[in-house]
């Protein structure tokens, strides 16, 4: 059994991680990219293009407000659900990077990904 998280979980500290596996800088990158990066961005909200950037962080500030607010918490842990919330900054961020991955490492995750 494997971690495809790029830090343990809790209840698993023992559990090995897969980007501890990768023996090469290029499998490491290719673990960040398709594991780590997709993750997440599984679960995201999106904006029409050329919304304003002061609403859009209106908007990310209440959404994270609301995934901490005590009484939502509450009633996630009553439906045994996990919320881990991950900021629009963190989602923006692994998106752009996804755009800047060289040509050839593209190439080798799509191999990887299709076999």
């Amino acid at each position: 059994m494997l971690q495809g998280a790029p830090s343990p979980h809790p209840d698993l500290p023992t559990v090995p991680l897969v980007i501890n596996l990768a023996r090469t800088e290029e499998a490491r990158r290719l673990v960040q990219a398709a594991i780590h990066d997709d993750a997440v961005t599984v679960y995201q909200w999106a904006l029409p293009p050329g919304t304003p950037r002061d609403r859009v962080q209106t908007l990310r500030k209440a959404f994270l407000d609301t995934l901490r607010d005590p009484e939502f918490l509450a009633e996630a842990h009553k439906a045994k659900l996990d919320i881990d919330p991950v900021s629009g900054e963190e989602i923006e961020k692994v998106v752009a990077n996804l755009f800047k991955l060289e040509p050839a490492l593209v190439a080798r995750l799509r191999e990887t990904l299709l076999q």
